[in-house]
């Protein structure tokens, strides 16, 4: 229970940690249960106003003179009646974040991020996007049950959307942290999930015998029976990688365990925390400074963080020496990336070049090599290190073409930029 609410509060401080630790410590029941507590305390924050209409109405259009009994069974009718169809829109709110935000979601990021096979994605990450949503949901709309207990309730609607943008706010960093796609990217998505759930709800809500065929035994029996293996495979990734996570913090007790560090400092590489992950790198190399993995991954990782190119190098460099084929020869390509952002484009072609001679269908490499080769004036060859990486694209294999399309869309831009025809 202490995890699961520092995640909770986590989310005012720091939403991207708070969905790492949703990731390490979030339980489905949690989440469930607190947006279910959030949406009950805005239906009693959100009756009271409702039932002061309804108790003038009733006033007004019985007897003039009603028996105090009278109107207390009345009001206890309308209560009664307000707290049950606000706790059912709060409900349908939740079921709806469940089967169409979510995967609507997920599926928007995993193909403009190509963060590879929309289905593989949907199947590995959608338990844990929708525990860390729920949490979202839960953090975004508690402040608003409670002021709406203490606003004016003609600030009903305007509390309302407060809540719902900052559901939005907090749920772009879920979906980055558990998928790998890029903040701002994943802000969209939300945002189109949310307008496409809009334009979706009515449909489902509107048609009661879609509802009712949906609620039929024998078709829940059937779907149930065709795809409870999918089901099942939906929910595995949050198990999966919080053990995976409790493993690697156990094994760090152990104070020559580098690798335990090194594994944990991929994880964070995945979850965009840079900073953790570069304190696991540094604690891994102080254990073992002369392991090339660590080296090259701590390299990487300072060579995409801008300003720190040059303090990348001396690691990459070191890598290169203890194995020059590490990562399949990306070491190459780093160190051609770090002199290109030095201006020391002699280092860039020789590293690039011996990296595109190792890896010649790798389009980054090749799109690097390319922007090499045309600083260094060398035009013709440049047109022919872009075209190359858009070919090494179409001949990928099929699963590999989203995560490597945007390679494609940059070697078209550079040789639009060098007025060359495609």
């Amino acid at each position: 229970m202490p995890d699961q609410l520092h995640a909770l509060v986590l989310f005012y401080i720091n939403p991207r940690k708070a969905a790492s630790a949703v990731l390490d410590h979030g339980r489905l029941l949690f989440a469930i249960i607190a947006a279910l507590a959030v949406t009950l305390l805005i239906t009693t924050a959100a009756a009271p106003s409702q039932f002061q209409d309804f108790s003038r109405l009733l006033q007004a259009s019985q007897t003039p003179n009603p028996t105090p009994d009278d109107l207390l069974a009345a009001q206890n009718q309308i209560s009664q009646y307000l707290t049950q169809k606000y706790f059912a829109v709060g409900l349908k709110n939740l079921l709806f974040l469940a089967i169409l935000f979510t995967p609507i979601a997920i599926l928007i990021l995993a193909a403009w991020d190509h963060l590879g096979g929309a289905l593989t994605v949907l199947s590995r990450d959608y338990l844990s996007v929708l525990v860390g949503l729920l949490f979202a949901w839960t953090a975004a709309h508690l402040p608003v049950a409670i002021l709406w207990f203490l606003a004016n309730p003609t600030l009903a609607v305007p509390l309302q959307a407060l809540g719902l943008i900052a559901f939005l706010i907090f749920a772009a960093p879920v979906l980055s942290t558990v998928t790998g796609g890029t903040t701002s990217h994943a802000a969209i998505a939300s945002l189109a999930a949310l307008i496409a759930t809009a334009m979706a709800r009515p449909l489902l809500t509107g048609s009661s015998n879609l509802l009712y065929m949906f609620a039929s035994p024998w078709l829940l029996y059937i779907l149930w029976q065709r795809f409870n293996t999918d089901i099942g495979a939906l929910g595995s990734g949050l198990a999966n990688r919080q053990n995976f996570k409790r493993q690697l913090e156990l094994a760090t007790i152990n104070p020559h365990d580098a690798d335990a560090h090194y594994q944990l400092g991929l994880i964070y590489v995945q979850r965009r925390l840079t900073a953790e992950a570069e304190q696991r790198f540094r604690r891994a190399l102080e254990i073992d400074p002369n392991e090339p993995e660590v080296l090259f991954q701590l390299g990487r990782l300072l060579r995409l963080q801008d300003g720190r190119q040059e303090e990348a190098r001396p690691f990459l460099e070191r890598a290169a020496e203890l194995d020059p084929k590490i990562a399949s020869h990306e070491v190459w390509r780093e160190l051609g990336a770090v002199a290109l952002a030095a201006a020391n484009n002699n280092d860039a072609l020789r590293y690039l070049a011996h990296y595109t001679a190792a890896r010649p269908y790798d389009p980054e490499g090749l799109v690097l090599y390319g922007r090499a080769l045309r600083i260094a004036g060398k035009p013709d060859e440049a047109t022919a290190a872009f075209l190359q990486a858009i070919e090494s694209v179409k001949g990928a294999p099929a699963f590999r073409r989203p995560e490597l399309a945007r390679w494609e869309a940059i070697s078209r831009q550079e040789l639009k930029v060098s007025h060359k025809p495609l």
